[in-house]
């Protein structure tokens, strides 16, 4: 069977993985599925015999991994980012799919964007905060009695169920914002939003995750996140000098 969409557009991101083995073994489940780009956060271990052993074929996505010092880092240029998290933690205010809800999504953006699949760490997954730079987040169903998934089976189901979406039908492409110039946009907010009064100075992130939350499910393009941006310089602008910016020195998105 031929994938529908273009998987050479979908990353794999570990972070912060304990032990090569599992790079290894969730590196040969990308390559089982058709997916080649691996990038690896903070590795405590990177390339070890268990990881050769349990790569097989595949650990040629290791050595080609990139590895970066920051999950920032390692999902700046992408458009789409989708975090993994496990069913044992507490309810999240965030809709949590499953990878079968998720994949035509991926299907969708693959297309023309770029998109990262983040997997956190064996031991306690990824943090608050690194979902917070998520826009979308997955879990995979499970017996409750025993909802463990190791690193490179969760790789596996996901990348499973992307390579078997059939999804032909042309679609009008458009360029998403990178996630960098997203979070640009999510600085400048919590700081007008602080000198306005409307976030507290001690504890913005409370709102700010729900404002992530909303407008991370936006699919915001690079112009709808100048038009942002706008809003909050004449934001800023009012604040200091107590007039609006004149209409002249406003950059049109």
């Amino acid at each position: 069977m031929e994938p529908q969409i273009p998987l050479s557009n979908i990353s794999v991101v570990l972070v912060e993985t304990h032990r090569g083995g599992n790079i290894g073994a969730a590196a040969r489940a990308m390559k089982n599925m058709g997916l080649a780009r691996l990038k690896l956060v903070c590795p405590r271990e990177h390339i070890t015999e268990e990881c050769r052993m349990m790569a097989g074929k595949a650990i040629d996505l290791v050595t080609e991994a990139r590895v970066y010092s920051s999950l920032d880092e390692a999902v700046a240029e992408e458009n789409m980012v989708i975090g993994t998290t496990s069913g044992r933690e507490r309810k999240r205010k965030q809709r949590v799919h499953t990878p079968r809800e998720i994949a035509p999504l991926v299907s969708k953006y693959a297309k023309s964007q770029r998109v990262a699949l983040v997997f956190g760490p064996e031991r306690r997954g990824l943090t608050d905060a690194q979902l917070a730079r998520c826009q979308y987040l997955l879990s995979v169903p499970a017996n409750p009695d025993y909802p463990v998934l190791n690193l490179a089976q969760t790789v596996m189901v996901l990348a499973y169920e992307i390579f078997n979406v059939a999804d032909a039908q042309p679609k009008r492409s458009f360029k998403l914002a990178s996630d960098e110039t997203r979070e640009r946009m999510f600085r400048q907010m919590e700081r007008v939003l602080i000198d306005i009064g409307f976030l507290s100075s001690q504890n913005p992130g409370h709102i700010m995750r729900s404002i992530r939350r909303f407008l991370g499910r936006a699919h915001l393009t690079p112009r709808d996140v100048r038009i942002v941006r706008g809003i909050m310089s004449q934001m800023e602008w009012y604040v200091e000098k107590g007039h609006k910016l004149p209409a002249k020195k406003v950059r049109k998105p």
